[in-house]
């Protein structure tokens, strides 16, 4: 009977996505950011809901600090630009490319697992399957190279939700002049296999993190290519902001003109967008990553048309090489004579040193520029990877990882800080290959729960528990077959959340850092299904 029941939700298909003329979109909310994904390529914004804002912190508070984004492409091909663009409207469909053409089957859908899922409740989680030729990404419990629906888990690893779309260009129906930036070439056959996802860790509450693999699946290759994140940064009222680049941490932020925003508040928050992996030159030798080689701005409201917000999709190739639309460079004024440069507002808005957004804009078309002054407006922005000698073989895969974060500080300008303070912690975080506090210990499966004395104990600061699952826990009939391991105080108040996780069977060890915990007692408890164990741990420091 239960192998009827596993063939039965396998079979099925079902979609937890909005879904709108084709059009799917789904969410991330495990933390404190609630942020939409879309099947034509953006993200950040609510294409159900009357295309308004995407990117909600603190989540379920009606506050937005971003209005879209989306990952653009351009490129020469067969002699002539081409692109897909993701701007506003996005010039993805679900499928993939088979044989040069576009293919779409049902299974092409936004698939989402969360923290708690399993066979049972979502058939996400079964039908990963389907998704992970594509590349969608599971814990492969017992290293076989073969995902197995009851065996592995489906999602980033100890992750508290994961969203996964396969997506391409490659039907000529979704390019579309209208789109935004660009939009309405021929296909350039991009098949994007897209991955979002979070973590409910208080360090990296305020991030998501977002991978794509982008493979050329034409006959022809992508010369001179260009790639850029774009984004319409609307941090709380849309038409007070600032923009800036860190181009030691490869970000792209936003933050308010001045310490009052209409919805924030005082001391508004900062928004950004880093590149944690870019694009790889396999062009040049050595082979190279090349990083962010340009962050130019556009605005709305007044601007000269070579930085007005839209284009045409040569002015897109432009200024995602770092140009202006009428293709003249940017220059900073803070040299004398100006310099050209790929990198609008480099500079520490805190300390204002060096170009900020705050000592004013560039203004003019051609290479007569003047500085307009500081006030405030409605800015769009890209932040690119590419280089006139890069180009994107037949078949070639390149890889993008970003994370789009938000901190707030003690003013505007210490916001910006804030962020970079969280944006470095997010670069060591990924440099060292997403290290969670948890770690599988390969062997012999448990035959049953267990739950040792952590070791040291005492201990100062840091300690260790291990703690075993058995093979049983995996296929009992129980809702699902989440584990918890939490710390608390002699009270009995919750002071950390340590495991909150669908585990596999196995042994497992945990680091435990209690370092802004005062010494004293504590008890720390694991819970799986109807099993529970608490013991005692001791914090001297």
């Amino acid at each position: 009977m239960k192998k009827l029941i596993y063939i039965f939700i396998f079979l099925i298909s079902y979609n937890i996505a909005y879904t709108q003329g084709g059009i799917q979109q789904s969410f991330l909310d495990a933390n404190n950011i609630k942020a939409y994904y879309i099947t034509s390529g953006i993200f950040d914004n609510n294409i159900m809901y009357q295309n308004t804002p995407g990117f909600e912190w603190p989540k379920n508070s009606g506050k937005y600090a971003n209005f879209t984004s989306g990952l653009t492409i351009a490129a020469f091909v067969n002699g002539s630009i081409r692109n897909a663009s993701a701007t506003y409207s996005g010039e993805y469909l679900r499928g993939c490319v088979i044989n040069n053409s576009f293919h779409f089957d049902s299974t092409f859908k936004i698939y989402k697992v969360s923290t708690g899922d399993n066979a049972y409740n979502n058939p996400d989680w079964m039908n990963w399957g389907f998704m992970v030729p594509y590349g969608a990404p599971y814990f492969d419990y017992n290293n076989n190279g073969i995902f197995e629906p009851l065996i592995d888990t489906p999602g980033v690893r100890y992750s508290a939700q994961t969203l996964f779309m396969c997506i391409t260009d490659a039907s000529q129906s979704s390019h579309s002049p209208g789109e935004g930036y660009g939009g309405g070439t021929l296909p350039m056959f991009s098949e994007m296999h897209m991955t979002a996802w979070c973590y409910t860790d208080s360090a990296l509450s305020d991030v998501h993190f977002i991978k794509w693999d982008i493979i050329n699946k034409g006959i022809y290759p992508w010369n001179n290519a260009m790639l850029g994140i774009f984004a319409d940064p609307d941090l709380g009222g849309s038409n007070d902001d600032y923009a800036g680049c860190d181009t030691t941490l490869d970000m792209a932020y936003c933050y308010n003109g001045d310490n009052y925003d209409d919805v924030y508040g005082y001391n508004p928050p900062a928004f950004g967008l880093m590149y944690l992996r870019s694009c790889y030159n396999r062009s040049v030798t050595p082979n190279k990553f090349l990083g962010m080689t340009s962050f130019i701005t556009t605005y709305q409201a007044g601007a000269p048309w070579c930085v007005y917000n839209n284009g045409t999709y040569i002015e897109l190739y432009r200024l995602l090489s770092g140009l202006k639309k009428d293709s003249s460079s940017n220059w900073d004024p803070t040299y004398t004579p100006y310099r050209k440069t790929k990198y609008c507002f480099p500079g520490d808005p805190e300390t204002n040193t060096g170009w900020t957004n705050f000592k004013g804009y560039l203004w003019g078309c051609g290479d007569t520029n003047f500085v307009l002054g500081n006030i405030p407006t409605d800015v769009r922005c890209f932040m690119n990877s590419g280089a006139e000698n890069f180009n994107v073989a037949p078949g070639e895969k390149q890889t993008i990882v970003i994370a789009q974060l938000i901190a707030r500080g003690s003013s505007n300008l210490n916001s910006v800080t804030k962020l970079k303070q969280l944006a470095q912690y997010v670069r060591n975080f990924y440099d060292n290959n997403f290290p969670i506090n948890i770690e599988f210990k390969p062997g012999i499966i448990p035959d049953k729960f267990a739950l040792e004395q952590n070791y040291p104990n005492p201990f100062n600061s840091i300690t260790s528990i291990k703690f075993s699952i058995p093979l049983s826990h995996l296929v009992t009939l129980s809702p699902c077959h989440i584990v918890t391991l939490k710390v608390f105080d002699l009270l009995g108040c919750e002071v950390a959340t340590l495991i909150n996780e669908n585990l596999q069977p196995g042994t497992y060890e945990v680091t435990f850092d209690a370092g802004a915990l005062a010494s004293g007692v504590y008890f720390y408890r694991l819970t799986a299904g109807n099993f529970s164990e608490t013991k005692k741990l001791v914090l001297m420091k």
